[in-house]
């Protein structure tokens, strides 16, 4: 991952979430892809525009927010993690 990459993740995520999104897998999280799916999509509809953007991403639960960080890292690998949970129950605490 280009360091460009991350730096902007950084950004728009914030160190916490973005060092979260390194050391979790998706299986960990409490996550329903759906979600993650139409924040991406709300993301995409906002390029351009980064403080609507960072207010999408902060109105997101933290595991969804980590979720979707995983994703936007590496969608090749995060798309068929999705495609798991979407498979199986969602875990619920």
């Amino acid at each position: 991952m280009s360091a460009n990459v991350d730096s902007e993740l950084i950004g728009l995520f914030g160190h916490w979430t973005f060092a979260t999104a390194q050391v979790k897998r998706l299986d960990e999280l409490k996550v329903d892809p759906d979600a993650v799916k139409a924040a991406a999509q709300q993301l995409i509809e906002q390029r351009g525009n980064p403080v609507r953007q960072r207010e999408i991403v902060d109105n997101l639960d933290e595991d969804t927010a980590v979720a979707l960080c995983l994703w936007l890292r590496d969608p090749a690998n995060a798309s068929g993690l999705l495609k798991q949970a979407r498979a199986k129950p969602r875990k619920r605490g």
